[in-house]
């Protein structure tokens, strides 16, 4: 059966809470309800669409409920994993219990639809990519991160026609320099590697991001960025 991937990060939902987001912008005037226009418009029941992170606003796991019952209703498969403000996601277990049927969380794992397999985890700033400030305390969750990033691709199997890593934080700069990420995947190959985490606002040029470097394609998918729109970046596999 043919399946399309599709990508769209930092959805920022807040259906239980006050949390709007045109606080940051009239580019977020009722983004979820064109988030929902746009996957309908373009996502089929059987493709698989990845989130990486910043999923819901909620502190803890009851008050993201909606959101992931808003994200269950759209079509097709989704896959998440943790972003830095989804403070509601606590150990994997726990996740997996709460989570509607439709949405399969990757937590420093990897998942295989047929010949595709997807890793991914979290990720954080890298202290060598100058994209912003870090203190002492990021440098040490930078380094476990890049740890358990190394988990998730070693989880994956060989033999795959696609491989996928799906981080939060960027893997690379602006300008297309290859961060510690890149090298620790580097042995075990990626063809498209996906994030967010930045967000429009500071007249900052994003399209940096998406670039080719040697065989892996970089993806960059914050929801702004995307006008909300989930973004196709694998065509019946």
């Amino acid at each position: 059966m043919a399946m399309k991937v599709f990508v769209i990060s930092d959805l920022h939902l807040s259906f239980s809470s006050d949390k709007p987001m045109d606080v940051f912008g009239d580019v977020w005037k009722d983004h979820p309800e064109r988030i929902r226009q746009y996957w309908y418009d373009s996502v089929g029941k059987d493709d698989l669409v990845l989130i990486p992170g910043d999923i819901s606003w909620a502190m803890k796991m009851d008050g993201a409920l909606m959101d992931l019952e808003f994200i269950h209703g759209l079509p097709g498969k989704k896959m998440i994993i943790k972003g830095n403000h989804d403070y509601w996601w606590s150990s994997l277990s726990k996740v997996k219990k709460a989570l509607p049927d439709s949405i399969i969380p990757l937590h420093n794992t990897a998942e295989t639809f047929g010949d595709i397999g997807i890793a991914g985890t979290r990720l954080w700033i890298d202290p060598g990519l100058n994209m912003e400030k870090t203190s002492d305390d990021d440098v040490r969750i930078w380094n476990r991160e890049l740890e358990r990033l190394k988990i998730s691709l070693r989880a994956l199997p060989k033999g795959l026609s696609k491989r996928i890593i799906m981080t939060h934080y960027p893997p690379i700069s602006l300008d297309g320099t290859p961060g510690r990420a890149v090298d620790a995947a580097s042995d075990l190959g990626c063809d498209i590697w996906v994030f967010g985490h930045m967000h429009l606002g500071d007249n900052t040029d994003y399209n940096g991001f998406n670039r080719t470097i040697g065989k892996t394609r970089y993806e960059f998918a914050s929801a702004d960025y995307l006008e909300f729109k989930p973004k196709l970046i694998l065509d019946k596999v």
